[in-house]
């Protein structure tokens, strides 16, 4: 028996490689976030809550700085 393509775990593979990849780039550009905060993430907001927390910046910056990083993407 052979599986399609788009099987439900080729799908699940590719989510889970690309939400690696985007774990990579964010603990690329701030090292600050573990592997824990990473996975706890809700949303693209989420995220540029806790950048402009742990490393100070006004919202709007931080806002800017995630868009370049997520490049389209979605937590």
């Amino acid at each position: 028996m052979t599986t399609s393509p788009d099987a439900p775990s080729d799908r699940l593979d590719s989510r889970i490689r690309a939400m690696r990849s985007l774990h990579i780039d964010i603990r690329t550009r701030w090292p600050r976030f573990t592997d824990f905060e990473l996975g706890a993430l809700a949303n693209t907001e989420d995220l540029v809550n806790q950048v402009a927390i742990k490393y100070g910046l006004e919202r709007t910056r931080a806002r800017s700085e995630v868009a370049g990083v997520l490049r389209g993407r979605r937590v």
